[in-house]
C-alpha cells in the first residue's frame, strides 16, 4: 500500500470514529443521562441512593462501569455470553453469533443448541471481531447494558458511549486455562446479579461428572481419549488448552503422550501421519460443512486409517465443532452429552 493510501486509510478510520462518536452523543443526550454516569445535580444523599439502588460499579478489563442492578434490555457479543445469559435466565435482545455458510446442513443464524432457547434475538453481526460488529443496530436497539470481550477494545469507547459496557478476556485467556470458561461464567453471572445460579449450573455440572466417573469405574483410567480436526491444510491434534480438552480433564479421561500437552493444538499433520491419531477413542470435530466432510471422507479412505486400533474396534465418533470448540456452561454439558454416549450408552 502507497504511503498516500495508507494516509487516507487513516484519516477515513478517524472521521469514522468521530462520526460515531457524535452519533452515540446525540442519542443518549436524546434518551437522557448516560446510564453509567451520575447526575451531579441531585443531593449527595440522593446521588448515594441512586448509586446504591440503581446501579453497581463493575470491574472489568478496562476499568470500572457503573452498571444496572437489574438490566433489561442485554447484548451479547460473543455467542459464550449469549449461551451463559440464557443459560442463567437473562434472554438477550441482541448478539453476534458465528459465520454459518450457505452449504451447511441443518444450520442457522444461530447456533443450533441456542435456537430453542433465544427469542426475538437481533444478530448483530457473524464472528466475534469489532470490525464484524454492527453499531448501527446497537444503537438502535437501545441496550441497558453491553458485555463484550477483548476482541472488542477497538470499539470500546464507541459501545461505552451507547450504554454501560463491561469487557472480560476471553475464555481461552483466563491465567487458568483449565477452568477459565468457568470463570468466565461467573464473571457473566456477576454482571447480571446472577451469582447463585451460575454456581447452581456449575453444580449440575460437577455432579453429571461425577456420575459419568462413577459408572466408567475401572474404565476411567484406562480408556485413552483421541481428539482430532481435520482441516484443509491437515489434519490437528487437539491437546490440553482448549475447551474440550478441559472438560476432559475434568471427567478424568487420560489422552494419548502426543496429544497430553499444553497448548491449543499440533501443527497441521499429512496423512502420512495417521498412526500419531490413534487412540482406543478418536472423537473427529467436525463443523459438517461440504468441505469438511469431504475432508473426513479423504481420511478414512486413506490405506493408514483402516490400521488405526481405534477404527478396528470401530470407536471412531463424529462430533460436531460447534460445542467442541465453545466455552460456555451449554456447550459443556453438550461435550458431556458425547462422552455419556459413546463411553457408556453405546457399550
Amino acid at each position: 500500500m502507497s504511503d498516500r493510501a495508507l494516509i487516507s486509510r487513516k484519516i477515513t478510520q478517524r472521521v469514522q470514529q468521530f462520526l460515531w462518536a457524535v452519533l452515540a452523543f446525540l442519542f443518549v443526550s436524546a434518551c437522557g443521562a448516560v446510564p453509567s454516569q451520575v447526575n451531579t445535580a441531585e443531593s449527595p444523599n440522593e446521588i448515594q441512593a441512586t448509586v446504591s439502588t440503581d446501579v453497581r460499579v463493575v470491574k472489568h478489563l478496562m476499568g470500572e462501569t457503573q452498571v444496572p442492578s437489574h438490566p433489561q434490555r442485554v447484548i451479547t457479543l460473543d455467542t459464550s455470553y449469549l449461551a451463559n445469559a440464557l443459560a442463567l435466565g437473562i434472554q438477550p435482545i441482541g448478539s453476534t453469533v458465528w459465520l454459518r455458510q450457505a452449504q451447511q446442513t441443518g444450520l442457522g443464524s444461530v447456533e443450533p443448541y441456542l435456537k430453542d432457547s433465544s427469542q426475538e434475538l437481533t444478530i448483530l453481526g457473524y464472528g466475534s471481531n469489532a470490525e464484524q460488529v454492527s453499531l448501527e443496530k446497537i444503537l438502535t436497539l437501545k441496550p441497558d447494558l453491553i458485555l463484550a470481550d477483548q476482541d472488542h477494545q477497538a470499539i470500546y469507547s464507541q459501545l461505552s458511549q451507547i450504554a454501560p459496557t463491561v469487557l472480560y478476556p476471553d475464555p481461552y485467556a483466563h491465567d487458568d486455562v483449565r477452568d477459565g470458561w468457568k470463570s468466565f461464567l461467573r464473571s457473566t453471572a456477576e454482571v447480571l446479579r446472577k451469582s447463585q445460579e451460575a454456581e447452581t449450573l456449575l453444580n449440575e455440572y460437577e455432579r453429571r461428572i461425577q456420575e459419568f466417573k462413577q459408572r466408567m469405574g475401572n474404565r476411567l483410567s484406562s480408556v485413552q481419549i483421541s481428539v482430532i480436526n481435520p482441516m484443509p491444510e491437515g489434519v490437528r491434534l487437539i491437546y490440553q488448552d482448549t475447551f474440550a480438552g478441559r472438560v476432559i480433564q475434568d471427567v478424568g479421561l487420560s489422552r494419548p503422550p502426543g496429544q497430553d500437552k499444553d497448548g491449543y493444538s499440533s501443527n497441521p499433520l499429512s496423512l502420512e501421519l495417521i498412526p500419531q491419531m490413534d487412540s482406543d477413542v478418536v472423537f473427529v470435530i467436525s463443523f459438517r460443512d461440504a468441505g469438511n466432510l469431504k475432508l473426513i471422507e479423504q481420511l478414512k479412505n486413506h490405506s493408514l486409517w483402516s490400521q488405526l486400533e481405534a477404527v478396528k474396534q470401530d470407536k471412531v465418533y463424529p462430533v460436531d465443532a460447534e460445542h467442541w470448540y465453545g466455552s460456555d456452561i451449554v456447550t459443556a454439558n453438550l461435550i458431556l452429552d458425547d462422552l455419556f454416549k459413546y463411553l457408556l450408552e453405546e457399550e
